[in-house]
Protein backbone atom coordinates (compact mmCIF):
# COMPACT_ATOMS: atom_id res chain seq x y z
CA UNK A 1 0.00 0.00 0.00
CA UNK A 2 2.87 2.45 1.13
CA UNK A 3 5.42 1.69 -2.03
CA UNK A 4 1.59 2.10 -4.48
CA UNK A 5 0.71 5.86 -2.64
CA UNK A 6 4.62 6.75 -3.06
CA UNK A 7 4.40 5.25 -6.59
CA UNK A 8 1.30 7.25 -7.70
CA UNK A 9 2.62 10.54 -5.70
CA UNK A 10 6.32 10.09 -7.72
CA UNK A 11 4.72 9.04 -10.84
CA UNK A 12 2.19 12.54 -10.34
CA UNK A 13 5.27 14.54 -9.73
CA UNK A 14 6.74 13.90 -12.72
CA UNK A 15 4.20 13.96 -14.80
CA UNK A 16 3.72 17.15 -14.24
CA UNK A 17 7.10 18.31 -14.24
CA UNK A 18 7.27 16.31 -17.52
CA UNK A 19 3.98 18.03 -19.08
CA UNK A 20 5.78 21.75 -18.10
CA UNK A 21 8.87 21.00 -19.76
CA UNK A 22 6.56 19.79 -22.92
CA UNK A 23 4.74 22.70 -22.62
CA UNK A 24 8.05 25.01 -22.73
CA UNK A 25 9.12 22.91 -25.97
CA UNK A 26 6.24 24.21 -27.92
CA UNK A 27 7.02 27.95 -26.39
CA UNK A 28 5.11 28.30 -23.53
CA UNK A 29 6.53 30.75 -20.91
CA UNK A 30 4.81 29.72 -18.04
CA UNK A 31 4.83 30.92 -15.21
CA UNK A 32 6.96 33.95 -16.29
CA UNK A 33 6.28 36.59 -18.97
CA UNK A 34 8.60 35.82 -21.31
CA UNK A 35 11.19 33.12 -22.32
CA UNK A 36 14.18 35.01 -21.76
CA UNK A 37 13.08 35.35 -17.90
CA UNK A 38 11.69 31.75 -17.87
CA UNK A 39 15.34 31.03 -19.07
CA UNK A 40 17.24 32.56 -15.95
CA UNK A 41 14.59 31.01 -13.72
CA UNK A 42 14.86 27.64 -15.40
CA UNK A 43 18.32 26.79 -16.44
CA UNK A 44 20.55 30.06 -15.00
CA UNK A 45 23.58 29.56 -17.07
CA UNK A 46 25.71 32.98 -17.18
CA UNK A 47 24.49 34.81 -19.34
CA UNK A 48 21.09 33.42 -21.18
CA UNK A 49 18.81 34.90 -23.03
CA UNK A 50 16.45 32.27 -24.25
CA UNK A 51 15.32 28.45 -23.50
CA UNK A 52 17.26 25.50 -25.30
CA UNK A 53 15.75 24.37 -28.36
CA UNK A 54 12.68 22.55 -28.75
CA UNK A 55 14.47 19.56 -29.81
CA UNK A 56 16.44 19.73 -25.84
CA UNK A 57 13.74 20.56 -24.31
CA UNK A 58 11.35 17.64 -25.99
CA UNK A 59 14.21 15.92 -24.76
CA UNK A 60 14.20 16.28 -21.37
CA UNK A 61 10.24 16.58 -21.31
CA UNK A 62 10.40 12.71 -22.63
CA UNK A 63 13.08 11.66 -19.54
CA UNK A 64 10.67 13.10 -16.94
CA UNK A 65 7.79 11.43 -18.54
CA UNK A 66 9.78 8.01 -19.20
CA UNK A 67 10.87 8.43 -15.11
CA UNK A 68 7.11 8.92 -14.13
CA UNK A 69 6.55 5.67 -16.13
CA UNK A 70 8.84 3.88 -14.43
CA UNK A 71 8.03 4.77 -11.33
CA UNK A 72 4.22 3.62 -12.05
CA UNK A 73 6.04 0.40 -12.51
CA UNK A 74 8.02 0.00 -10.07
CA UNK A 75 4.84 0.81 -7.73
CA UNK A 76 2.87 -1.86 -9.85
CA UNK A 77 0.40 0.73 -11.14
CA UNK A 78 1.33 -0.53 -14.35
CA UNK A 79 2.19 -4.19 -15.04
CA UNK A 80 4.07 -4.73 -18.35
CA UNK A 81 6.39 -8.00 -19.08
CA UNK A 82 9.20 -6.44 -17.86
CA UNK A 83 12.73 -8.58 -16.21
CA UNK A 84 12.17 -7.82 -12.42
CA UNK A 85 16.37 -6.92 -12.89
CA UNK A 86 15.70 -4.86 -15.17
CA UNK A 87 13.03 -3.03 -13.09
CA UNK A 88 15.40 -3.14 -10.24
CA UNK A 89 18.41 -2.03 -12.10
CA UNK A 90 16.10 1.15 -13.99
CA UNK A 91 15.05 2.13 -10.43
CA UNK A 92 18.88 2.38 -8.95
CA UNK A 93 19.79 3.94 -11.95
CA UNK A 94 17.14 6.76 -11.84
CA UNK A 95 17.76 7.46 -8.16
CA UNK A 96 21.38 7.71 -8.48
CA UNK A 97 20.57 9.90 -11.73
CA UNK A 98 18.18 12.32 -9.25
CA UNK A 99 20.58 12.05 -6.27
CA UNK A 100 23.25 13.02 -8.06
CA UNK A 101 21.28 16.15 -9.26
CA UNK A 102 20.03 17.63 -6.39
CA UNK A 103 23.46 16.53 -4.60
CA UNK A 104 25.76 18.43 -7.06
CA UNK A 105 23.16 20.86 -7.45
CA UNK A 106 24.18 22.80 -4.14
CA UNK A 107 27.61 22.32 -4.34
CA UNK A 108 29.81 25.35 -4.53
CA UNK A 109 31.70 24.88 -7.79
CA UNK A 110 28.04 23.96 -9.66
CA UNK A 111 26.85 27.54 -7.77
CA UNK A 112 30.08 29.16 -9.30
CA UNK A 113 29.23 27.84 -12.91
CA UNK A 114 25.41 29.10 -12.89
CA UNK A 115 25.31 32.27 -10.91
CA UNK A 116 22.26 33.55 -12.68
CA UNK A 117 19.14 34.73 -10.52
CA UNK A 118 16.49 33.84 -10.02
CA UNK A 119 17.58 29.90 -10.39
CA UNK A 120 20.28 30.28 -8.45
CA UNK A 121 17.65 30.98 -5.26
CA UNK A 122 15.31 28.46 -6.79
CA UNK A 123 17.80 25.81 -7.18
CA UNK A 124 19.14 25.86 -3.36
CA UNK A 125 15.06 26.06 -2.51
CA UNK A 126 13.34 23.85 -4.96
CA UNK A 127 15.02 22.02 -7.82
CA UNK A 128 17.94 20.41 -5.49
CA UNK A 129 15.79 19.68 -2.79
CA UNK A 130 13.07 17.89 -4.99
CA UNK A 131 16.20 16.31 -6.97
CA UNK A 132 16.83 14.50 -3.84
CA UNK A 133 13.68 13.35 -2.64
CA UNK A 134 13.36 11.95 -6.11
CA UNK A 135 16.10 10.36 -5.70
CA UNK A 136 15.11 8.83 -2.25
CA UNK A 137 11.37 7.81 -3.53
CA UNK A 138 13.09 5.77 -6.22
CA UNK A 139 15.32 3.98 -3.83
CA UNK A 140 12.52 3.35 -1.32
CA UNK A 141 10.25 2.24 -4.57
CA UNK A 142 13.18 -0.23 -6.05
CA UNK A 143 14.26 -1.91 -2.66
CA UNK A 144 10.18 -2.19 -2.09
CA UNK A 145 9.89 -4.38 -4.68
CA UNK A 146 8.09 -7.74 -4.15
CA UNK A 147 10.48 -11.00 -3.58
CA UNK A 148 13.92 -9.30 -2.86
CA UNK A 149 14.49 -12.05 -0.93
CA UNK A 150 15.05 -15.06 -3.93
CA UNK A 151 17.07 -12.00 -5.62
CA UNK A 152 19.57 -12.08 -3.16
CA UNK A 153 19.62 -15.99 -2.40
CA UNK A 154 20.67 -15.95 -6.62
CA UNK A 155 23.33 -13.60 -5.90
CA UNK A 156 24.99 -15.27 -3.19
Amino acid sequence: MIAQTLSLSLAAVLGLIGLVHLAWAFGATFPYANRQTLARAVVGRRGITQMPSMTASLFVAMCILAAAAWAALLGRLVILPISPWLLMAGGLILAAIFLFRGIIGVMPAFERALPEQPFLTLNRRIYSPLCVLIGLGFLALTFALPNWSWRFSLLG
